[in-house]
């Protein structure tokens, strides 16, 4: 993805500031005609109250035929002031659906490997980053962004109206303006903090939420449940304080704001009021009618409104410079090698080499994989060893998922020798992913374009015929979010028939019968026997049955791949 809303390597962003700014982009054509209307409003808000102000005069003078024309006049500029306030919000909340959609793009880049980059980012960070710090960003952008347009604009034109009706109400504006900027300074250093804390909880609490659901189960048979629920509370505690004192600390800088700004009009309403009963008078100045006096007190406080929205946008942007750091994390945390493009899978029995490759973990003191193996065309091999040992990680090494540290890992058939490509094996894992959608496209998954009859081939292969046939619809039955409708042995053999589909020629396996009961398992393994006749399986398992199963048995011991033994020949 190119455009102004990535900036290239050379032209990377130093700061937050400028990341910010430059990732504003995709919305600032929006941006720009809602700040253009923002101005187009005031300017019909000031004629709005002219015409009020005039209609009053009439209606003092007795003057009938003024005040007709002065209460269309009022009606007409109101019906075009909330249009154009209505189409600027509307504007502005296109233009931040354009920004968040950007930085959705590139997240989506960032954390999926299917694009060619390697991210580590953990998925409650991950799920965070994507629905909540990139609304913060384009939030701030929607209000930030028309307002420096129109904020100069409009408190111009109504200084400038001040001034032409009656000028020492306009001198008492700008003394007042000059107390605003400081205070909003301070206001937006005083909210620092506040939102560095309250991003901090915010993550916590959606790491312990995504764990607590995930390991449910779990808890459940460890009797942790009642446990894990005061951790949940704690962490939501801890959140509510934060963003109680984020709001404590807005709330009292909006009022030293009004304070000001309330003085401000206060002192022009005396002013005004007790220049109409005659008690004042400045020398110099025009004379006070009820027109002259009424418009400048319906528009002195419209002087102190894109103020106040500016000081609204500096707690917005204390929030979105926290979402620019977090997501600048995930976005530019790119090796400077990336794994090569999704490609279609090799239709020959496919070979593993690892050669001398080690894997470390960024920050950590050892290695997390050390392997020196090979694996030959057609073989199942199977990787047994504890919780942790590093089974799983090295899965990732031979799927191209994650790039070694050292030595190499290479794909060969008698024509090709090459380093791991996406999409060029197939994986099934011990949660299977199934949509909210039919049997048909849940299998579909591992080939879009599947014929009928392709699909067909796969339900078989995986043993699926009498569950598709016990099924209301069959194929067309549609499965619930998560695959209810469905039991998990099922499930996975669901996830043997979209791999299955997908053609490939090597088969990697991470732990695919774990919480499986002994006749699901068997059928599983049954499953992945029929469907991976003639390929090459790798299968990283607890499971003796599944073990029993392989030509070759690998243990794996604190990362160091060892003790290659056959088991029997299939």
């Amino acid at each position: 993805m190119n455009g102004p809303s990535e900036p290239g390597a050379a032209g990377k962003p130093q700061d937050d500031d400028a990341w910010l700014t430059v990732y504003a982009a995709p919305g600032r054509h929006w941006f720009r005609l809602s700040g253009t209307l923002r101005t187009l409003e005031t300017l019909f808000t000031i004629t709005r109250w002219g015409a009020l102000a005039w209609t009053a005069q009439a209606a003092m003078d007795r003057a009938r035929a003024h005040q007709t024309w002065g209460l269309v006049a009022f009606a007409v500029m109101s019906v075009l002031a909330v249009g154009a306030d209505w189409a600027a919000g509307t504007l502005a909340e296109r233009g931040a659906r354009a920004v968040a959609a950007g930085l959705r793009r590139q997240l989506t880049g960032a954390l999926l490997p299917t694009v060619g980059r390697i991210s580590e980012t953990g998925p409650a960070e991950a799920a965070w980053a994507m629905v909540d710090l990139a609304d913060d960003v384009a939030d701030f952008h929607a209000q930030t962004v028309p307002l420096r347009r129109s904020a100069p604009l409009s408190m111009l034109a109504v200084l400038a109206v001040t001034a032409a009706v009656h000028w020492p109400a306009a001198i008492v504006l700008v003394l007042t303006t000059a107390l605003l900027p400081l205070n909003m300074r301070l206001a937006g250093l005083f909210a620092q903090d506040g939102a560095d804390r309250q991003s901090a909880a915010t993550r916590h609490l959606n790491a312990v939420v995504l764990d607590s659901f995930r390991g449910m189960r779990t808890l459940r048979e460890l009797g942790a449940v009642g446990r894990r629920g005061r951790t949940l509370a704690t962490a939501a505690e801890r959140l509510n304080k934060a963003t109680m004192s984020v709001l404590r600390r807005a709330f009292l800088s909006g009022m030293i704001m009004d304070v000001v700004i309330t003085f401000s009009i206060a002192v022009n309403a005396t002013y005004i009021g007790l220049s109409l009963l005659g008690y004042v008078q400045v020398p110099p100045a025009p004379h006070l009618t009820l027109f002259t006096g009424l418009l400048v007190l319906l528009v002195c406080p419209m002087y102190f409104a894109p103020m106040r929205a500016r000081a609204s946008a500096f707690h917005l942007r204390e929030r979105a410079t926290v979402a620019a750091g977090a997501i600048r994390g995930i976005v530019e945390d790119t090796p400077a090698e990336v794994i090569p493009a999704a490609r279609p899978p090799l239709t020959e029995p496919v070979g593993v080499s690892l050669t001398d490759v080690r894997f470390r973990y960024s920050g950590a003191d050892h290695d997390t994989v050390n392997a020196d193996a090979e694996f030959a065309p057609g073989t199942w091999t199977a990787i047994t060893g504890a919780s942790g040992s590093g089974k799983s990680t090295l899965l990732s090494l031979i799927a191209g998922l994650r790039r070694a540290s050292a030595g190499s890992v290479r794909w060969q058939t008698s024509s090709v020798r090459q380093a791991p490509v996406l999409g060029g094996c197939a994986w099934v894992g011990q949660q299977t992913v199934l949509l909210d959608a039919t049997v048909r496209d849940n299998i579909r998954l591992g080939r879009p374009d599947a014929t009928e009859q392709q699909i067909r081939r796969a339900v078989e292969a995986a043993g699926l015929s009498a569950v598709i046939e016990g099924l209301p619809e069959g194929l067309n039955t549609r499965l619930g979010e998560g695959g209810w409708g469905v039991s998990t042995g099922e499930a996975r053999r669901i996830a043997v028939a979209r791999a299955f589909l997908r053609g490939a020629r090597l088969w990697l396996l991470d732990e695919p019968t774990a919480h499986l009961d002994a006749d699901s398992e068997r059928e599983v393994v049954e499953a992945l026997r029929r469907a991976t006749d003639g390929c090459t399986v790798i299968v990283a398992t607890h499971s003796f049955p599944l073990a029993a199963a392989a030509d070759i048995v690998l243990a794996i011991d604190d990362g160091l791949l060892h003790d290659a033994r056959p088991v029997n020949a299939r």
